[in-house]
């Protein structure tokens, strides 16, 4: 029988009984009691009120909405169209470029000027090497520019500020070594919108049999896949007659332009006549003529000149274009804007120092400080001492940095000097027979002497790239990891550098112990909201009376501008600048290096940079491109690595693509790195790492007894708040120091393996060097001469 049950006992449900939600019928009503009170009115309101509030629309608004959109774009498009190429507005700047050792550039451009029989159509040649070709057939207008292949600035500067660029290919040779390479520059730094690749024929082709003709198709497929693994969408254009030529024409005619951001931000222009109005001195006004492009300029604006540098200009004359009697079409100046000397940018780019301004953070000395601490430093030294034997004597205070450093290295590269001193004494005795020899000796076997290849190599040269090598390679081996002095206090030696419980967590002040350089920089206090607000004021000064409209052929006055003697066919461009871009301050690079270059670059090395238009010469520092706000500095930047250069630089607002060039003493560059700048922050914290490394003596469970980190009980007790980590991934902390060797009692998180290696980790913020360097053309002769001498 089952369990008996009482009458009393009453069920319960327990905590997890299930509770359903009850209905929510609200007041019960009829559907006439409904219709009495609504009227006959329609919720429509309702339904109107929750769409809106959902962004939701009908789908015959949205239909006439994409119409209306589409009709905007087309006629936008059709404005431009009417305005830049059209036989009436603005040429467009077409650049041709050559990609093959045998293309005859002059031979193209009057291929493409002749190609069509037009009585009506005239050009004429500019003073910078430019071709203007309007012809009356298209109704259209091109400036045709033929940069040198040599002079990589020109190339890019060209590539940068056209509408069009035009790659020439043979198809006998096909892409050259040098042509590769510039295709692969303009494509990373000019991001040009409209681009046509035309390929010719050679004269000896034409004559070819079937079989042959055969083998040139399958070169061509060959060269179309080859662009194609590079660039989407390439088609090769054929250039061989005036037919070819009538239809590139014509496809420049019809194409649609594609705007570019770089370009359509900033006020630039093409100069197509340029003069000094005092040709003699050393400074005059420069005369640039040409058609306005981008936005609107203001006289109060500054304009930056590539290789010459950034100016105020005098005054701006917008011309009119009037058609004499004798049918001759002649400018005259339609309105002259002059600048205000109350709004005119000043050209002031380092913020002024004020030493008792304490906002700044200077908290380094100056040369005078280090000066009068020097005069005023006591030494005790043994009585009757004279001031000259006393500076011999090195007190326990000083930091003996410097020597530390260079101890450090001596060991490691004690067997290459000897090898280099034996290098240097052969060296010297092949040279004495030769002197003695000399004589004796014919023409021919002079020419012959194996000794002339010493003589063009540079041994003081080779000795740093090898030293450069062992320390990459022991870096990459070892990282950060430096040996403890052993003649000088560890407290003393590591004084600038301090430990962190957590490299990602912990804070550190930004506005700590600041360089006096940075009290010579400018600096943002929200640097994207700056870009808004630059560009909201673009929009508002669009088509204002007080500037120069986009689209008019201006003449500008540039003050001040240095005399220079400009190559035969030298393009000069005028680019203007936004507000502050005048001044300098921090800049950080992302970069990517190239797969081509295996050089080694070591963090403050010299590197030339092509930050948008401009191109100045910096020793930047590099660090991880991680997220959070400390990053790690990295001693070395090595093949296929992505890493962040910081450095001073005139500020520049994103986006810009940047090329990094290494320049070697005999003048050539060559390209190491490509990327984009990242942001223009002084507050970018870098973070230079040290290891100190200790071996363990006596283990015991999870305490152990470690040597070799320390040589004196009073750096073990400075350094003991400063928590440990080992290879193996334990973790302890310092309790206590034994003996008066160094030796330390440590407890760890774990058993500890005799094998395994103890490491402190400290940490210092380092910041780049004052090493900005504008370039410019008087600097290049300068170089270009000194090379020359010697």
């Amino acid at each position: 029988m089952g369990p008996t049950s009482d009458n009393n006992d009453v069920h319960r449900p327990g905590a997890l009984k299930q509770q359903n939600k009850r209905f929510k019928s609200g007041r019960h009503r009829s559907q006439h009691e409904i219709k009495r009170s609504t009227k006959g009115r329609v919720a429509e309101k309702k339904h109107a009120r929750s769409l809106k509030r959902l962004n939701v629309t009908n789908k015959q608004d949205r239909l006439n909405t994409a119409i209306q959109i589409r009709k905007q774009k087309l006629q936008a498009n059709r404005e431009i169209r009417q305005t830049i190429g059209a036989i009436d507005g603005v040429p467009q700047i077409i650049t041709v470029i050559p990609l093959s050792s045998d293309v005859n550039i002059y031979s193209i451009i009057e291929l493409l000027t002749n190609s069509i029989d037009d009585k009506k159509s005239f050009d004429e040649a500019t003073q910078c090497g430019a071709r203007i070709y309007t012809c009356s057939k298209l109704r259209s207008k091109f400036c045709f520019l033929t940069p040198t292949v040599t002079n990589l600035e020109n190339v890019l500067d060209a590539a940068k500020m056209s509408d069009t660029i035009i790659y020439v290919l043979s198809s006998s040779n096909g892409i050259s070594i040098e042509g590769d390479y510039l295709l692969d520059l303009i494509n990373v730094h000019c991001l040009s919108g409209n681009v046509i690749y035309s390929i010719i024929e050679s004269n000896d082709d034409s004559m070819s049999t079937i079989s042959s003709s055969t083998s040139r198709n399958s070169s061509l497929k060959n060269l179309e896949k080859y662009l194609e693994k590079k660039f989407s969408n390439v088609k090769l254009i054929p250039l061989n007659n005036p037919q070819d030529g009538q239809r590139l024409l014509s496809k420049l005619t019809q194409q649609k332009l594609i705007k570019i951001t770089k370009t359509f931000s900033r006020p630039y222009l093409f100069a197509q006549t340029f003069s000094y109005l005092n040709p003699k001195s050393s400074k005059s006004t420069l005369k640039l003529s040409g058609y306005l492009r981008g936005i609107d300029l203001s006289p109060n604006d500054l304009v930056y000149i590539p290789n010459l540098g950034t100016f105020q200009l005098e005054k701006i004359e917008q011309h009119q274009f009037q058609r004499d009697s004798d049918g001759i079409i002649k400018t005259i100046v339609d309105k002259t804007f002059i600048p205000d000397p109350k709004l005119q940018r000043s050209l002031v780019f380092e913020a002024e120092q004020d030493p008792m301004n304490f906002d700044q953070e200077q908290t380094w000395p100056t040369k005078e400080d280090i000066q009068q601490s020097e005069r005023q430093l006591k030494k005790r030294v043994p009585k009757g001492t004279s001031q000259y034997q006393a500076a011999w004597i090195l007190s326990d205070d000083e930091d003996n940095d410097s020597l530390n450093q260079q101890n450090d290295f001596d060991e490691d590269h004690q067997e290459m000097m000897t090898d280099y001193a034996d290098d240097l004494q052969s060296i010297k005795l092949d040279k004495e027979e030769d002197e003695e020899e000399e004589e004796e000796e014919e023409m021919d076997e002079l020419v012959m002497n194996p000794n002339n290849y010493d003589e063009k190599t540079d041994l003081e040269e080779d000795k740093q790239t090898l030293k450069k090598l062992k320390e990459a390679k022991l870096d990459e081996q070892f990282p950060d990891e430096v040996d403890t002095p052993m003649d000088v206090p560890a407290r003393v030696r590591f004084q600038k550098y301090r430990g962190l419980k957590s490299f990602r967590t912990t804070k550190w002040d930004p506005k700590e112990n600041l360089p006096s350089d940075y009290g010579r920089i400018y600096q943002f206090p929200n640097f994207r909201a700056m870009i808004k607000q630059i560009q909201s004021e673009q929009e508002h000064n669009q088509h204002k009376q007080d500037h120069a409209q986009v689209h008019s052929y201006v003449t500008l006055y540039v003050k001040d501008v240095p005399v220079s003697r400009f190559e035969p066919g030298h393009h000069l461009f005028v680019t203007g600048l936004l507000p502050y871009e005048q001044c300098l301050s921090v800049l950080n690079i992302v970069l990517n290096r190239t797969n081509d270059s295996e050089i080694i670059l070591k963090s403050k090395e010299r590197l030339i940079f092509h930050v948008g238009f401009r191109r100045f010469a910096s020793s930047p520092i590099y660090s991880q491109h991680s997220n959070g706000v400390k990053h790690k500095f990295e001693r070395f930047f090595r093949p296929r690595q992505t890493l962040v250069a910081t450095c001073f630089g005139p500020i520049t607002y994103p986006p810009a693509s940047v090329l990094a060039f290494k320049q070697f003493p005999d003048g050539r560059q060559e390209l190491v790195a490509t990327g984009s700048l990242l942001s223009v922050n002084p507050d970018r914290i870098i973070l230079k790492r040290i290891v100190l490394s200790g071996h363990p003596l006596k283990i015991h469970k999870r305490s152990a007894v470690i040597r070799y980190m320390f040589f004196n009980p009073d750096d073990v007790n400075w350094f003991k708040p400063i928590e440990l980590r080992t290879r193996w991934g334990r973790r302890g902390h310092i309790k206590e120091s034994l003996g008066t060797h160094g030796h330390m009692k440590c407890q760890f998180d774990g058993i500890l393996k005799s094998q395994d290696t103890v490491f402190m980790n400290l940490y210092k913020r380092i910041y780049p060097k004052w090493t900005y360097e504008p370039l410019s053309i008087q600097q290049q002769q300068q170089e270009n001469n000194e090379e020359n001498m010697q």
